[in-house]
């Protein structure tokens, strides 16, 4: 399935539907009342979210989001309303129970050594981390419309490193180890959401 969301004054979201429907996490079935949204990143240098999308769906895959965010459109990949793997456990319990997830694809042409990207270009990247987070934001900007939900209130639109912080995830740094790279924090993230 495929479609374009569009709203008046909104950017245009091509937003299609790729269930992982071999994964074990789309195998259980849970379901959740989404209270937020984490933002990830995949950490690795794999622009195409059909790579994940192939390895993510069969069985024995202990991950799986809700949808992947690429230059050029979006694909959801569990209902929104599923448990997803994505968070992990923090010490005051997991956002899997309560925010829906995705991932923004990054771009080829980097490494990463404990946990740093290594050979990362800002400039040359410029263009393709602006679609990213346009579609990021437009993606945030729908959810929150569809379920109510205030992107300024605290602990609801968050990255995978605040869920950490605030102890509702594991121990990773996306995506604040490159949204700063291009002059973007989580609250800019936050705002322009709000302003969709």
């Amino acid at each position: 399935t495929a479609f374009v969301w569009t709203e008046e004054g909104a950017m245009e979201l091509k937003l299609s539907q790729e269930f992982l429907t071999e994964n074990d996490c789309y195998q259980a079935g849970r379901k959740i009342v989404p209270k937020g949204i984490m933002v990830h990143s995949t950490g690795v240098a794999q622009p195409d979210p059909q790579g994940f999308i192939r390895r993510w769906n069969k069985p024995g895959v202990e991950v799986c989001v809700h949808a992947f965010v690429a230059r050029d459109e979006v694909i959801q990949t569990l209902p929104w309303n599923w448990r997803g793997w994505h968070a992990g456990r923090g010490t005051l319990g997991s956002a899997n129970n309560t925010h829906i997830s995705f991932e923004c694809c990054e771009p080829a042409g980097h490494t990463y050594q404990g946990g740093t990207m290594i050979g990362y270009d800002p400039k040359k990247n410029q263009g393709y981390f602006e679609k990213i987070y346009e579609n990021a934001v437009d993606l945030c900007a729908k959810l929150c419309r569809d379920y109510a939900l205030d992107p300024l209130e605290p602990g609801v639109v968050l990255c995978h490193a605040e869920g950490f912080q605030q102890g509702i995830a594991s121990n990773h740094a996306d995506v604040l180890h490159w949204f700063p790279k291009f002059g973007k924090s989580m609250d800019d993230f936050r705002a322009e959401v709000a302003r969709e």
